[in-house]
């Protein structure tokens, strides 16, 4: 309840209206989305939780998936692993040093779960249909798009590291330049 209330905190200024005007619908998958008087806007925002932990991201004119994890034990991590990692995954979680596998596994679910929430199919995605990256800062990004969700969109990830024990990561949309000969390139834009 806290996290939807300061989503629609955060939400109103940039739609410029009162938070209590801020209304959500889902989309064919599930995802949120504006509904109401801010139907027609161009602001994507994505929301996630853990414990105590929130992380709300938003854009305009592009779409955006956010998760955050609060690390803890999980005695079927390794169980897990198998059943919703991709086989390159798998391997990159089972090269790490034990102690590190935690951290790896965190790495990889969140920003699995940003990745499926950026594009919008939610769960209905397999989750080992595509490649994440497993290791934390700069290294972070999305190894191979799902060849299941084609449409012609780029997707850019990041996953900064904010504190110990917590997992992040934000999958954006990712802006094509268009020279006259419809020939596009992926622009790097930096992150809002």
């Amino acid at each position: 309840m806290v996290a939807h209330a300061r989503l629609r905190q955060l939400l109103a200024p940039l739609l410029g209206i009162a938070p209590s005007q801020v209304e959500f619908s889902a989309g064919e998958h599930g995802k949120p989305r504006l509904a109401g008087i801010a139907a027609g806007s161009d602001l994507h925002f994505n929301l996630s939780h853990s414990g105590a932990v929130g992380l709300i991201g938003w854009a305009r004119g592009r779409e955006i998936g956010v998760d955050v994890e609060v690390w803890r034990p999980m005695s079927d991590e390794a169980a897990l692993v198998r059943r919703y990692f991709s086989p390159a995954e798998i391997t990159a979680y089972e090269a790490l040093p034990a102690a590190q596998r935690t951290e790896g596994f965190f790495n990889c679910w969140t920003r699995k779960e940003a990745y499926i929430k950026a594009i919008g199919r939610g769960l209905g995605l397999p989750l080992d249909s595509f490649d994440v990256s497993i290791d934390s800062g700069p290294a972070a990004r999305l190894l191979r798009p799902s060849g299941l969700f084609e449409d012609g969109r780029q997707w850019s990830l990041t996953a900064p590291v904010l504190a110990s024990q917590l997992s992040l990561a934000v999958v954006l949309e990712s802006r094509q330049v268009c020279a006259v000969d419809a020939m596009c390139k992926e622009q790097s834009l930096p992150w809002p």
